[in-house]
């Protein structure tokens, strides 16, 4: 972990407190409610938010911090993703939550996505930001 904290010491104070801020509301998300983060399209705006975000971002010391809190989240969120509790854990049925990868690797996009645009929220048009931010809007609105 102190490497991971290191790594984050590239980023703003203020891109920082954006993070922390966003790890407590995440880490309060129920894993079964992980589907409605999703996405299954990444449409144009998205594509070219990105684009533009992987511009803003750059090379050397500020990529690697934010490589650095966007691996932390997805770590996160993939081992909150297999800690979730199967329907046949919680009623006795034999039904699981829906699980496949697709819809784990939808989900960690959008972790990725949203970590991203939080990084970049003062540097970001509107636009972008709420593209990159996506399914994510009303956790970070949560925020104040």
């Amino acid at each position: 972990m102190p490497d991971r904290i290191d790594a984050l010491a590239g980023l703003t104070s203020a891109e920082r407190a954006r993070l922390e801020r966003f790890a407590k509301a995440f880490e309060r998300v129920d894993a079964s409610s992980y589907p409605i983060f999703t996405e299954t399209v990444e449409t144009d705006a998205v594509l070219e938010a990105q684009a533009r975000a992987i511009d803003l971002v750059g090379k050397g010391r500020r990529r690697d911090a934010i490589r650095a809190a966007v691996d932390a989240f997805v770590d996160e969120g993939t081992h909150a993703y297999a800690r979730r509790m199967s329907l046949t854990d919680t009623f006795l049925l034999f039904q699981s939550l829906p699980d496949r990868a697709e819809d784990r690797v939808r989900f960690l996009a959008t972790v990725e996505r949203a970590v991203v645009g939080l990084i970049l929220w003062d540097e970001l048009g509107d636009d972008d930001r709420a593209a990159l931010i996506g399914p994510w809007a009303a956790v970070v609105e949560s925020l104040g």
